[in-house]
């Protein structure tokens, strides 16, 4: 939870300037933390599943992660992306909020007319592949960094 939080707290305000820039509008810095609870509540579960998938990736595929390079690159990369279909709803609704796109309602609220207007519920997954290819690839390449900073830094003998 407070990995989430901290995460929130840095990620709300950049993702907030990004899509107001993306979409031809203006941010002010009193404004930064708009949408923050529902980042951070996409967060908590984004990052709450992601660990739970690693954690059961290694229990019941270890030798995936016994492989140099594509072991850490599948399990992150898969890991991270099924987490992000889960929360993928949250993620479109915090770039409603932080776009300003319709008027200011509450995020169920926000869904709902999403589901009612939008296509039903997959209208709550727009965007979601090239979401997806952006999580695969940025994750399983963060997991091979990763993995190779463990070995420098065990090389050095400052594990144990």
């Amino acid at each position: 939870m407070i990995a989430s939080t901290s995460r929130a707290i840095i990620e709300c305000p950049l993702e907030l300037a990004k899509i107001r820039r993306q979409t031809g509008q203006n941010w002010h810095f009193r404004g930064l933390y708009k949408g923050f609870g529902v980042t951070w509540s996409r967060t908590l579960g984004l990052m709450t599943m992601y660990f739970i998938f690693i954690d059961s990736g290694r229990r019941h595929f270890n030798e995936l992660f016994q492989r140099p390079l594509i072991g850490p690159f599948i399990a992150s990369g898969t890991a991270a992306t099924l987490a992000w279909w889960i929360v993928w709803p949250l993620e479109y609704m915090k770039s409603q909020v932080q776009g300003n796109y319709g008027k200011d309602m509450p995020v169920l609220q926000r869904m709902r007319l999403v589901v009612r207007e939008r296509g039903g519920f997959f209208g709550l997954y727009r965007g979601i592949l090239p979401g997806s290819i952006r999580s695969f690839l940025a994750n399983g390449t963060s997991m091979i960094v990763m993995a190779w900073a463990q070995r420098q830094v065990s090389k050095m003998g400052l594990r144990d």
